[in-house]
């Protein structure tokens, strides 16, 4: 397969529309996506995001992970996710996961136990990349998040038995990779 062409078509801050044109085996065809790149062809894939996966040790009490749930309006409605955001141009990650948990959730970064590479998110629909970070952290006394007038959101705290009631529940709205980290603690038993 070979790209022939990509064409921007809108011209928004955070996120826009690219038509490419391609060829496959003697067939042309032509295919939207979306991207946060002013130039989706610029070598190199960079992360656009990261995903924080929290746990928040706090003496004497159990482990907990951390999520939020947050109104998107792409879907009209609340989901649970992890706290996320974008990298801002020349940003490390610890320093975008540090500047997202303080924003979102008033937690501090402890420690990184480990770092994804970056990861597509929906391929068949953006090419934007995202780094997941599996992270400790832990409460600050006065703080707590720091919202942009336009999120609607909510920090949900849940120990292992709460992982399980809420993977379970079939009333609940998920982001995808959420639902798969809960399913995965859950069967683990444990969340450290």
């Amino acid at each position: 397969m070979r790209v022939l062409q990509v064409r921007k078509l809108t011209d928004e801050k955070w996120l826009n529309l690219f038509e490419a044109s391609f060829e496959h085996n003697g067939h042309q065809g032509r295919w939207l996506f979306a991207s946060r790149k002013a130039d989706p062809k610029e070598a190199g894939q960079r992360a656009d995001a990261v995903i924080i996966v929290p746990v928040l040790l706090a003496g004497g009490q159990p482990p907990r992970l951390v999520l939020v749930r947050e109104f998107r309006v792409a879907v009209n409605g609340y989901i649970y996710g992890f706290p996320a955001g974008l990298l801002e141009k020349g940003e490390p990650i610890d320093e975008c996961i540090r500047r997202e948990l303080a924003e979102e959730t008033g937690l501090e970064l402890v420690r990184v136990k480990r770092l994804s590479g970056g990861l597509y998110s929906s391929a068949g629909l953006t090419d934007e990349a995202v780094v997941v970070a599996f992270v400790d952290v832990r409460a600050v006394d006065g703080i707590g998040p720091q919202l942009e007038e336009s999120e609607d959101l909510e920090v949900v705290l849940l120990d292992h038995d709460g992982v399980r009631r809420l993977c379970d529940d079939p009333a609940a709205h998920f982001d995808a990779r959420c639902w798969m980290a809960l399913y995965l603690y859950e069967q683990l038993g444990k969340l450290v």
